[in-house]
């Protein structure tokens, strides 16, 4: 009797062990796909970034693996930012400008009114009593801030432009005006947030100038905002 019981003991943990074994190895294989993926679309990012760079284009697979990629890891590596103390905007800097590349290397050319600029609150002189938040057309042009300029510009090209004092009221310029397409001016993090809120629209990242500190007197090149206006208006 007690043999029978130590030969089932013995066949039974011969079981455990051999099933216990066959779920490391599970486990193991699995890590090691995860593993090899991210190996593999990690070495993919570095490729087509640098080709992104260089030749300032892609063809339409690569573009989708960039873009998918870079959207995965983007939040991640914001993360792992905040955990090793690292300057987040850098991350920030570097997701905006991969993503201005590859909005760079589409052909896209709309009309005038179908493109919108989005321009932070920041930007008009601090002490200035005319707000421009509901009408940019109530600046006086005064010249103390780079809100004049733009206004020039919209007077040259003929598209819409509009201050929003956050994100929510942003979204509601969008919804309300539909634009194709979007020149957004704002610090590392609205830019970065805000590009991900509107992942169905084009969208090209200006990042502003903090001479004064952030959200205070905030400047925009006009050089790089016009770039951008017309790289996707038609005929300019």
């Amino acid at each position: 009797m007690v043999l029978i019981i130590s030969i089932m003991l013995i066949i039974g943990l011969s079981i455990s062990l051999t099933d216990n074994f066959t779920l490391i190895k599970d486990i193991v294989l699995i890590f090691s796909f995860i593993f090899s993926l991210v190996l593999i679309s990690i070495f993919l990012i570095i490729i087509f970034t640098l080709k992104l760079f260089k030749e300032k284009k892609l063809n339409k697979i690569e573009s989708k693996i960039l873009y998918y990629s870079v959207s995965l890891y983007y939040p991640i590596l914001v993360a792992l930012a905040r955990i090793t103390r690292i300057d987040k905007d850098k991350i920030r800097l570097i997701y905006t400008k991969i993503n201005n590349l590859l909005i760079k290397s589409k052909n896209i050319k709309i009309k005038p009114q179908d493109l919108l600029i989005l321009l932070p609150h920041c930007i008009q002189y601090s002490e200035c009593k005319y707000k421009i938040t509901n009408d940019i057309n109530n600046c006086v042009k005064c010249g103390k801030c780079d809100i004049d300029k733009i206004i020039k510009l919209k007077e040259e090209y003929g598209f819409n432009v509009v201050v929003a004092t956050g994100g929510t009221l942003a979204r509601k310029w969008i919804m309300s005006l539909r634009p194709k397409a979007i020149v957004a001016v704002a610090c590392e993090r609205d830019l970065s947030s805000g590009i991900n809120d509107v992942k169905r629209l084009p969208v090209i990242g200006v990042i502003n100038e903090r001479p004064n500190g952030p959200c205070i007197n905030t400047k925009v090149s006009i050089d790089s905002l016009e770039e951008a206006i017309k790289f996707f208006i038609k005929d300019i």
